[in-house]
C-alpha cells in the first residue's frame, strides 16, 4: 500500500500580486510511488498530452523573445534574467526547470540580451538535462558554473551574467543579487496568450475537470479528506498533470472555512474538491461539490445564489473592463441575492495563466481584461462556491472546465443565460 503526502499553505496572493507569495508555491505534492491508497479509481495510464510540435515551440519562443527585446529597449536594459520556474516555462514554451515542487526558483536561469542572444546560465549538475530536454533547438547557448560557485564570494553566476551583458544593466523576474526586479513587467509580457498556449490550456482544462469529476463519482461517505486528496492527486498525475492546490472539504468544514486544507475529517453527506493544476507551466482552477442524499433546500438556494453571482462576474469579464469594475458588479450581485458584504469574506478570484492567479481583484485595482487572457472567479456564500476557468476570446468567453454529464444550474444575468456547475447529488449508500 502506498501513500501520497501533501503540504499546504493558504491559496491566495497578497494584494497587487507578489510572485514569491503566490499560491503556485503553496501546495507541495510529493508522490511516494503510486498515489492511490484508498480509492477504487481506475489505475490505467492516460494518453500522452498533446504538447507543441518542435516548429510550434520554436515559433512561440521567437515571439516571446521579441516581447522581451521590446521590453529591454523600452526600459533601456541590456538583458533580462529569468529564474522563476513558471517564467522559464513561459519563455521556453513549456520547458520545466523545477527541482523542488514548492519553490519558485528553478534549477537554472535564462538570460535574454538586448540583441536577442539567449543563454542558459546553469550549474554544472543541471546543465546537460536542461540543454537536452528543455531548451534543445531553441537557440539557447550554455554558460556553466560549478554547482557551488554561486554560493561563494564573488558569486560566479552573477559574474557570468555581467560578462554576457557586457556591463549593461540587467533586470530579473525575481530577487537576485542587486539586479532590478521586474516581476510585474514580466507578468505583463505573458499576456496575451498565444494560440499554441491556448491549445495547451484547453487540453489542461478538459483533462483536469475530467479528473475531478472522476473522483467526485468515486468518493463515498466515511472517506476522509486526505483520501479525497490522494485520489485527486492520482487522477491528475496519471494524466501528466501536476496539482498545485488541493483543497478538500467535508460537511461542517466546508461551512466553516473558505479554504479547507485536507485533514482527517470524514465525509458524511457533503464534499468539496477544489484544485489548481499545472502542465507546461500553464494553470487551471476548478471546484466541484458532491452531496449524498437529497439536497437540503437552504443549501440549494445558496448554491443557486452563488451561481448567479459567478455568472455576474463572467458577464462583466469583457475586454477593457477593470478588476475594480468587475468586483463592484459582483458586490452588487451579492447584495441582490440577499448577502450584502459577502464578497468581503473571501477573495473573488481574477486572472490566471502561468500562475494560479496572476492577479486577484481588489477594490481600486486597475488591471484590465484582455483578449487571450484566462480568468477564474471563485465567489463563495457560506458552504457553497462556484469556480471555473474561462478564456477571453474575440467571440466572448470560452469555458475551459466544462465536463460532460455534470449537472448545471441555468441562470439569467443581464439578459443572457449562463450554465454554472451545480452540486452533484448522489444516492446515500445503504447502511450495512
Amino acid at each position: 500500500m502506498l501513500y501520497c503526502a501533501a503540504v499546504a499553505a493558504p491559496h491566495f496572493m497578497i494584494p497587487g500580486g507578489n510572485m514569491t507569495e503566490h499560491s503556485g508555491f503553496s501546495w507541495i505534492v510529493s508522490c511516494l510511488g503510486a498515489l492511490l491508497l484508498f480509492a477504487p479509481v481506475s489505475r490505467a495510464q492516460k494518453p500522452a498530452a498533446p504538447g507543441p510540435t518542435p516548429a510550434e515551440r520554436k515559433a512561440e519562443v521567437e515571439e516571446k523573445i521579441r516581447r522581451v527585446r521590446a521590453f529591454l529597449k523600452r526600459e533601456q536594459l541590456g538583458g533580462l534574467l529569468i529564474g522563476h520556474v513558471r517564467n522559464f516555462a513561459w519563455l521556453t514554451a513549456g520547458g520545466d526547470s523545477h527541482i523542488v515542487l514548492g519553490s519558485p526558483s528553478g534549477a537554472a536561469s535564462l538570460l535574454v540580451l538586448f540583441d536577442g542572444r539567449r543563454f542558459l546560465v546553469s550549474p554544472n549538475n543541471e546543465s546537460l538535462r536542461l540543454m537536452n530536454e528543455e531548451v534543445a533547438a531553441l537557440g539557447f547557448e550554455l554558460r556553466e558554473y560549478k554547482w557551488y560557485e554561486d554560493k561563494l564570494a564573488p558569486d560566479r553566476k552573477l559574474e557570468v551574467i555581467r560578462e554576457l551583458a557586457g556591463g549593461q544593466a540587467v533586470a530579473s523576474d525575481m530577487p537576485y543579487a542587486n539586479l532590478r526586479v521586474a516581476e510585474k513587467e514580466v507578468a505583463a509580457l505573458r499576456v496575451p496568450l498565444m494560440e499554441t498556449e491556448m491549445h495547451r490550456l484547453r487540453w489542461l482544462g478538459r483533462e483536469t475537470t475530467t479528473a475531478v469529476a472522476e473522483v467526485a463519482r468515486q468518493i463515498a461517505p466515511e472517506m476522509s479528506e486526505r483520501q479525497m486528496e490522494a485520489m485527486t492527486a492520482d487522477a491528475l498525475m496519471r494524466r501528466g498533470i501536476r496539482p498545485t492546490v488541493l483543497l478538500m472539504g467535508a460537511d461542517e468544514r466546508i461551512r466553516q472555512y473558505r479554504h479547507a486544507t485536507p485533514n482527517d475529517a470524514k465525509i458524511k453527506r457533503y464534499a468539496m474538491i477544489n484544485v489548481c493544476a499545472e502542465r507546461w507551466g500553464v494553470t487551471i482552477a476548478v471546484t466541484r461539490f458532491v452531496h449524498f442524499g437529497p439536497l437540503p433546500k437552504p443549501l440549494a438556494e445558496r448554491a443557486a445564489a452563488v451561481a448567479r453571482v459567478d455568472a455576474t462576474y463572467l458577464a462583466h469579464t469583457v475586454p477593457g473592463a477593470t478588476a475594480d469594475e468587475i468586483l463592484k458588479a459582483g458586490a452588487r450581485a451579492f447584495e441582490r441575492e440577499g448577502y450584502p458584504g459577502e464578497w468581503e469574506m473571501h477573495h473573488q478570484g481574477g486572472a490566471l495563466g502561468y500562475l494560479e492567479r496572476d492577479w486577484i481583484a481588489f477594490p481600486g485595482l486597475a488591471e484590465k481584461v484582455h483578449v487571450g487572457q484566462a480568468f477564474a472567479w471563485n465567489p463563495t456564500i457560506t458552504g457553497t462556491k462556484s469556480e471555473d476557468t474561462v478564456l477571453v476570446t474575440e467571440k466572448g468567453l470560452e469555458v475551459l472546465t466544462e465536463s460532460a454529464g455534470w449537472p448545471t444550474i441555468e441562470v439569467e444575468v443581464e439578459g443572457k443565460k449562463w450554465k454554472r456547475p451545480a452540486i452533484l447529488v448522489r444516492p446515500l449508500p445503504a447502511k450495512r
